[in-house]
């Protein structure tokens, strides 16, 4: 597997300078994975800049563009896939989308398979990134067993989240077993210990008012995860300075030779430089043993009781 970073994790720089934040990027990683388009954006722009624009840009780099959480609504797939095709990408990812009613959720996953058909087409992947919400339950299974039941594995995979996994009490490891051959990529991002109160999602409405529609019981409508943005900041650390144990799901994903990237990513940082935090996570990342050989140090994972096992 091939190690990446989600651009996301440069996020506050690419709104001010998103070619400049590019080459940064690019001087720390070989593949990249971009972040949704600005919510200003025209069709065919991205970040302010054109297609050409960017794939002359991602040429200099001399790295490569591997995904990026591009535009999904009807309306926007012809410019999203010129623009992926463009710059090189290998897939398009669903970053987050909500399934309220058993209706919607069937209705979603026609239009996945309809969009994942143009991806083929175009020679690309349609992949869907999960958090925690898809555990829930909906008509008597997880909203996540339908997603895969009512989608077609040729039109549509998996980018497997563990941190979201986790905070949703959701093992990653039996979810990697019985769902392998639908990833396509592992995300890993980091938690911090001291804030371990909060780790559990279903029961953050008790520290943060905003999020009491969170609870497990409550199909996720829609923008909760969003609306709770503000209040998460502290709830994210460069990874390897977490509680999170990431080796164990490097150990299992690496079985499957259709996984065959890992994504570094964090949504927030308490460092005063983005690109900083980027190093920091980069140079810890090296220290795990299928990547150096050696444990070079210790991290805790724990696993709080699991809804899904």
């Amino acid at each position: 597997m091939k190690v990446c970073l989600q651009m996301y994790s440069a996020r506050e720089y690419m709104h001010s300078f998103p070619l400049e934040a590019l080459h940064r990027c690019a001087e720390i990683y070989n593949f990249l994975e971009l972040p949704a388009p600005l919510l200003d954006d025209k069709l065919g722009i991205y970040y302010g800049h054109g297609i050409s624009e960017w794939k002359k840009e991602i040429e200099r780099t001399g790295k490569k563009v591997i995904g990026g959480y591009l535009r999904t609504e009807t309306d926007t797939w012809d410019a999203s896939l010129d623009f992926a095709s463009a710059v090189g990408m290998e897939y398009m990812l669903i970053h987050v989308d909500y399934f309220p009613t058993l209706e919607i959720l069937r209705e979603k996953c026609r239009m996945y398979n309809e969009f994942g058909a143009k991806c083929k087409k175009k020679g690309l992947k349609l992949l869907y990134e999960n958090h925690f919400h898809e555990w829930q339950m909906l008509d008597g299974k997880t909203v996540f067993e339908q997603l895969m039941e009512y989608t077609e594995p040729e039109y549509l995979s998996v980018q497997l989240n563990q941190y979201w996994l986790l905070r949703g009490l959701v093992n990653p490891l039996k979810v990697l077993e019985k769902y392998h051959d639908r990833v396509e990529a592992i995300v890993q991002e980091d938690y911090p210990l001291e804030e371990i109160d909060k780790f559990n999602m279903w029961k953050f409405y008790r520290y943060h008012p905003i999020a009491y529609n969170i609870q497990y019981p409550n199909v996720l409508q829609g923008n909760e995860i969003e609306n709770i943005l503000p209040v998460q900041c502290e709830l994210f650390t460069e990874i390897g300075d977490g509680m999170i144990a990431h080796q164990p799901l490097v150990d299992l994903a690496v079985k499957y030779p259709n996984i065959k990237y890992v994504i570094l990513k964090q949504d927030y940082t308490g460092c005063k430089d983005e690109f900083d935090s980027i190093r920091r996570s980069a140079e810890n990342y090296k220290a795990i043993p299928s990547f150096r050989r050696k444990q070079n140090r210790t991290s805790v994972c724990v696993f709080p009781g699991f809804l899904w096992q």
